[in-house]
């Protein structure tokens, strides 16, 4: 089912899920021929960082304007039920970068700021960059990393040319001395806003050469990089590019030049006004991206992806008050998992409108590769399917599974089982009529939640042991009831 972008704003309440269970089986519907270097698409994926679904406008929303988010699905197709492997930054990225449930590899918990010994993105397990050189392309990361602190670990290891960017799951955008910064206090600060040191600081090249600048304001760094490679990219149009525009944008510490800030004198708390205001400042960098590639004749031909890699913490006072799902980032409810998702690529799909058909970000990978080299099976261990089937050929029922020991969540149609281990309790939702998640339907529909518990259960039994431990669980209450977060 699509629709137009103008008729969006509860669409997605129609379908959920996430990977876990998915296949990667050929596309069916198309057969396209091996393309030469020069034909093969550019590829720029564009991750944020704790956006909330409900912090676009793409899906209809008009409290925080994203024009240049919205470009990307006008000339695509914006996905109203995206969802990502995990709801925590490390294992979410570590999904979207080898195209797997990163869980099937021991990546099940998130890693600590200045790294637990020994975690890190298994050097077992291919990245799509890794994946995409031997078929020629260049290959650059920008922004934040956060798969692993050790030497083994870092983004010039796992099949990226180019770096630019900090190892830590946080860091300060810009000294709050700086003249022209709003820096906004939140129920999140740990700590005053000091000068990045160690994983935090910010580093360049295979070197990892120290390459911080504390005055000036950190989205529009990670912007300059990405701008500057692709410009370079294009002076050889035989090579095609790949890059990985990590943004730290929006997650806390809040900060943001004042010039974004004076945007929304019409939002009266502070906290909220200043992250609606750090997501302009992304959405304008995104802009300047997207300027590039048409400036360079590079558009048409190149796929571009925005989503988000989990949701938004909505305990810390800056998330939308009219989010429409269950909770937020380290829960399995939809706000755990659901995020902004859009996707365009001028040159191999018209625009789509909004699908309500579910996708993961593990199909990013499926898809970048399908389009590279569309006559070669894709490899049998990806867990994801191509996003442009998808968007052509819907697939509602599309049985999706995950989780983090202890808990875990499975969807099919319009079903949902949460699952808590260590609370030994599940409730079934039915997502049409309750995307907030709040009424148990185990008792009226036990066949549905046998069979999306058989499913759980069938995906922890190919599990292997977490690489590094659990940091904690923790009981959570959210409008009104409990849930339980993981980290």
């Amino acid at each position: 089912m699509h629709r137009t972008l103008v008729s969006a704003m509860m669409a997605g309440t129609c379908l959920l899920g996430l990977p876990g269970c998915t296949t990667n089986a050929a596309p069916t519907h198309t057969a396209s021929a091996h393309r030469p270097a020069a034909a093969r698409p550019n590829v720029v994926v564009i991750l944020a960082d704790d956006l909330d679904w409900a912090d676009v406008s793409t899906y209809g929303r008009a409290d925080v304007p994203t024009p240049n988010i919205d470009r990307i699905a006008k000339t695509g197709v914006a996905f109203s039920s995206g969802y990502v492997t995990a709801s925590v930054c490390a294992v979410s990225r570590a999904g979207l970068l080898t195209g797997r449930m990163p869980q099937r590899f021991g990546f099940t918990y998130n890693i600590n700021d200045e790294g637990d010994e020994g975690a890190g993105l298994p050097v077992d397990q291919k990245t799509l960059a890794e994946r995409l050189k031997p078929l020629g392309y260049r290959t650059a990361a920008f922004g934040k990393w956060h798969q692993g602190a050790e030497r083994q670990f870092y983004p010039t290891e796992r099949g990226f040319d180019e770096f630019f960017g900090f190892i830590a799951g946080e860091t300060n955008y810009v000294d709050p001395k700086t003249p022209g910064i709003v820096t906004t206090p939140t129920k999140a600060d740990k700590y005053p806003i000091t000068p990045r040191t160690g994983h935090h600081a910010m580093v360049e090249g295979p070197d990892a050469r120290p390459a911080d600048d504390f005055t000036r304001y950190l989205t529009d760094q990670i912007t300059d990089r990405a701008v500057d490679f692709i410009d370079r990219s294009a002076e050889d149009r035989d090579r095609p590019f790949f890059t990985y525009v990590a943004y730290n944008a929006p997650h806390w510490p809040l900060q943001v030049p004042q010039a974004y800030y004076d945007r929304f004198p019409q939002v009266k708390d502070p906290v909220r006004r200043t992250y609606i205001a750090m997501i302009a400042a992304m959405d304008d960098g995104i802009g300047r991206i997207l300027d590039s590639l048409e400036a360079r004749g590079l558009r048409d031909n190149t796929i571009v992806v925005f989503l988000s890699d989990n949701g938004c913490p909505t305990r810390f006072g800056f998330c939308n008050p009219d989010h429409p799902w269950g909770s937020g980032k380290f829960t399995y409810l939809e706000g755990g998992v659901r995020v902004p998702f859009v996707l365009s690529w001028p040159a191999g799909l018209k625009p789509q409108g909004i699908s309500d058909s579910p996708v993961s970000s593990v199909d990013i990978a499926a898809t970048v590769l399908h389009a590279a080299s569309p006559r070669s099976p894709l490899p049998a261990e990806l867990d994801g399917r191509d996003l442009v089937e998808t968007a052509r050929y819907p697939d509602p029922d599309r049985l999706l599974v995950w989780g983090q020991e202890p808990v875990y969540a499975a969807r099919r149609g319009a079903r949902k089982l949460w699952v808590s281990h260590d609370w030994k309790t599940s409730h079934l939702y039915d997502l049409n009529r309750d995307p907030a998640e709040l009424e148990d339907l185990s008792a009226t529909d036990p066949a549905s939640a046998a069979d999306l518990s058989a499913e759980i259960e069938r995906f922890r039994a190919g599990l292997p042991d977490p690489r590094w431990k659990l940091h904690f669980t923790r009981k959570t209450t959210v409008n009104g009831r409990e849930t339980e977060w993981v980290y």
